[in-house]
């Protein structure tokens, strides 16, 4: 008993190193994307409350960095998920209103592609140097050396999953996701701030729909992550 309980609390760890550098770095340079094409609409409230900043410590939420993400780790979801602290965006600032939601809105889950999009960049050197230096990733891990590159390897994908799931699932059109607003910045006045009002209610839905659905739901995206992912890393190709 004890010896499956040690190996739960390992196998739960290695979860923790390879998929909390990714989403971490993806959740923080979403908010900062947001908060930064905001500022170039003319907004300045992220920029006076500090939030124009790559410290993590400025954006970390502890629900949804900490807490969520375990979660849905202990309970195999089959979905990494979290998110930082929101930015904070005043839209009367902007000094267009819709070009201004619309465009803050989109540059989030851009930002994770373009993440992404480099992890695998630097994902596809890492490889080539271990094929230059004769490293197999198809090699039983013995050494302790082996079993960093192996791990190391797992966080360069996971990181690539994470940001380019990141990004679709900010692309949905619930509020308050990102797709939301995208969306709304085209809807007649009325209908806008009628489809926005719902965002108070939007986290619920998304909690159910990862916790009952997750399964699921990741079956259904997983085809297009998979095609987003074998975009990311165009040199395996080459090789």
């Amino acid at each position: 008993m004890f010896s499956n309980i040690g190996n739960e609390i390992v196998a739960f760890l290695r979860q923790l190193i390879v998929m909390v550098p990714g989403l971490l770095i993806g959740v923080i340079l979403h908010e900062y994307a947001h908060g930064y094409i905001a500022y170039k609409f003319g907004d300045p409230t992220a920029k006076n409350m500090g939030r124009l900043t790559l410290n993590p410590i400025a954006h970390i939420d502890l629900f949804g960095s900490i807490l969520l993400p375990l979660l849905l780790i202990l309970i195999n979801s089959g979905i990494i998920f979290g998110y930082a602290k929101p930015v904070p965006i005043n839209p009367s600032y902007f000094r267009s209103y819709r070009r201004g939601i619309r465009y803050s809105s989109l540059a989030g889950p851009v930002t994770n592609l373009i993440v992404g999009f480099l992890i695998g960049a630097l994902y596809g050197l890492f490889i080539y140097i271990l094929q230059i230096s004769g490293f197999s990733l198809n090699e039983a891990a013995g050494t302790i050396g082996q079993k960093a590159v192996l791990l190391i390897n797992e966080m360069f994908q996971k990181a690539i999953y994470i940001n380019i799931f990141l990004a679709i699932f900010n692309f949905i059109p619930v509020p308050p996701l990102d797709g939301s607003n995208i969306l709304a910045s085209f809807l007649p006045g009325d209908a806008m701030y009628k489809y926005l009002s719902i965002g108070r209610f939007g986290f619920i839905f998304i909690f159910l729909l990862l916790y009952l659905g997750g399964g699921l739901f990741w079956k259904a995206l997983s085809p297009v992550i998979n095609a987003v992912f074998n975009g990311f890393t165009w040199w395996q190709y080459l090789m």
